[in-house]
């Protein structure tokens, strides 16, 4: 069976060579070295055939975009793209069109699509966006991949191997000691999966997802960085078990809710609400920009979350 999937992308009863047998045996005290893991996704994924006791009930919310939006080159100050680049084979960047002058550094951002999929152009509005900003960001896939084949740990590892080598300083000052993992789904435990035991990432942000399986969980205290679910309300298979994340979760930690379901607001013009969520996150903890922190925690703040009408769950912050 295929692992995890992002029933918005690829059908539920979509099939490939049976995965490997599993070979890690969680049971409180058993950490891995690493967050390979037997699936896409990593160790915190599932394979598809655990999906439907967990999918919840689908279906989508009324913040979730109708349409599709817009193409910009993000709303932020520095116009941006979506391209590839020869030095990182498999993989999309997004990145400021010219590289931004004086002393701005730019955070650096290894991206995992919905479904571990290797079609990275699907969030092509919301990380156009968020590079417009001053980030670089090095998605999993290529734009339009039709590959069956989907993204592992390794991949989204290669990405941010590429950046400390110093291979994304053509697109500016690339601060790899400001490394974020984040991924829709499947990417999203990705990320997390990436971030277990890598003391090179600092963020985690994970789109629509958690952990699902309550016998992994325990893994959530080998993570000493924050984290951010962005979740899609009660539709998202990744309300209740980022609940259920949340309440255990030591570290500092936002989550939001959003009526949306599973699909978020990626194909919104600049990636919607969700975008505005991510950008500000990112600005407040790496940039230190107190009218974004305002926007995450501050439900008076003329621009909050709150008043987009997310339902916020904070703890651990300064």
């Amino acid at each position: 069976m295929i692992p995890l999937l992002l029933t918005l992308l690829l059908p539920l009863g979509a099939h490939s060579a049976p995965a490997p047998q599993a070979t890690f045996k969680p049971s409180p005290g058993n950490f891995p070295a690493k967050g390979d893991g037997d699936y896409a996704g990593g160790i915190f994924s599932i394979p598809i055939s655990q999906l439907p006791q967990y999918a919840g009930p689908g279906g989508t919310g009324p913040e979730a975009p109708t349409t599709p939006g817009q193409k910009t080159s993000g709303s932020g100050p520095y116009p941006s793209q979506m391209l590839t680049d020869s030095s990182l084979p498999g993989h999309t960047i997004f990145a400021p069109k010219t590289p931004p002058t004086g002393n701005l550094s730019l955070p650096f951002i290894a991206w995992g699509n919905g479904a571990c999929t290797l079609n990275s152009a699907t969030y092509q509005n919301l990380l156009v966006e968020v590079a417009s900003y001053g980030y670089v960001i090095a998605a999993d896939g290529t734009p339009g991949s039709t590959s069956a084949t989907q993204s592992k740990v390794q991949d989204m590892r290669d990405s941010i191997e590429w950046a400390i080598a110093g291979k994304a300083a053509k697109y500016g000052n690339v601060d790899t000691s400001k490394i974020t993992t984040a991924g829709h789904s499947c990417g999203g435990q990705e990320a997390l999966s990436t971030a277990y035991h890598d003391e090179r990432v600092k963020r985690i942000v994970m789109f629509n997802i958690a952990i699902f399986q309550d016998d992994r969980r325990y893994l959530l205290q080998e993570i000493k960085v924050p984290i951010v679910w962005l979740i899609g309300g009660s539709k998202d298979m990744g309300y209740t078990p980022s609940g259920k994340d949340y309440n255990l979760f030591t570290q500092p930690k936002i989550r939001a809710n959003l009526d949306t379901g599973h699909g978020g607001t990626f194909s919104a013009t600049n990636g919607g609400k969700q975008g505005k969520a991510f950008v500000n996150y990112l600005e407040w903890t790496w940039r230190g920009n107190q009218s974004a922190k305002a926007v995450l925690l501050d439900p008076q703040s003329p621009n909050s979350l709150v008043k987009d009408k997310w339902v916020v769950e904070q703890s651990g912050w300064n």
